[in-house]
């Protein structure tokens, strides 16, 4: 697929606004980042990384790719995209903040009526080297935590299931612009939740959000899905119960031959006041 040099592109290392030459993005001081074969630009600054391959692995990815795949989030993704077409305006752009491999992004590039601009960052580059491979766009290697993009330059921020970093947040987002985050709800997995740990963590009603974030919605989505082993182990291993559920919890889930499991998650829509 193509690499897509949004204008609000910015050089990790000094700010500057990056230019498209050829294979590469290029900042006026010289520095240069290569544009991968599949379609994407790592900007991931050697201060944000906390080890040689850092976010989802290759298996954690591919896994993800096959449990959204198998049409389990659809309803997710249907409410997601309700929620941008009361916003929708031809060349909008809309961030999502922690892509993965692109399942979101694409899923409103084909059901947008009007052309929209996207631009995805994971920290994973097997993330991101899938979601290059999905569908056209920007596609990015880089952190939360230093977004590489211009202040005011995100119509729409999405943070699926995501670890915000709000300060980074309201710096990209333009004014009166809209954070859409949608989160675990109490119920969700709560079937699976039950077999691989001993007791359950509250889950919190309701998160809390910076002043200067307004809530113009919040609701849930709540429903039903049948999983078959596969399903199950794709699910285990795309979440991060794989690495912190005891042995013993994760063995009676990886073995059962299907599970009735609840969808269970909270969407918010957030606006930037001016």
């Amino acid at each position: 697929m193509a690499f897509l040099a949004h204008p609000a592109l910015r050089c990790p290392l000094d700010g500057l606004p990056l230019t498209q030459t050829q294979s590469s993005l290029v900042c006026a001081e010289g520095h240069v980042f290569d544009i991968g074969k599949p379609g994407y630009a790592n900007l991931l600054g050697a201060q944000d990384k906390r080890s040689r391959a850092p976010g989802d692995s290759r298996d954690m990815v591919a896994a993800r790719s096959a449990f959204l795949g198998a049409r389990f989030y659809e309803p997710i993704a249907d409410a997601l995209m309700t929620k941008i077409m009361t916003r929708l305006d031809t060349g909008m752009t809309v961030v999502d903040a922690g892509c993965g491999e692109g399942y979101y992004l694409d899923w409103i590039q084909n059901a947008a009526p009007v052309p929209v601009n996207t631009i995805g960052f994971d920290i994973s580059k097997w993330a991101v080297q899938r979601a290059a491979k999905r569908c056209d766009g920007t596609w990015l290697v880089a952190s939360n935590r230093r977004v590489p993009l211009a202040d005011s330059s995100a119509d729409v921020l999405l943070d699926m299931f995501g670890f915000p970093d709000y300060g980074s947040f309201l710096r990209i987002l333009v004014p009166g612009g809209a954070l859409i985050r949608i989160t675990p709800a109490a119920n969700h997995l709560i079937e699976l939740r039950k077999i691989i740990y001993p007791a359950l963590k509250e889950q919190p009603e309701r998160a809390s959000y910076p002043a200067l974030l307004g809530i113009e919605s919040h609701n849930r989505i709540t429903y039903q899905v049948d999983l078959q082993s596969d399903d199950i182990a794709n699910l285990l291993l795309m979440t991060p119960h794989m690495f912190r559920a005891p042995k013993d919890g994760l063995k009676k889930a990886t073995s059962l031959p299907e599970l009735s499991a609840t969808i269970d998650v909270a969407i918010d829509v957030l606006t930037l006041t001016t």
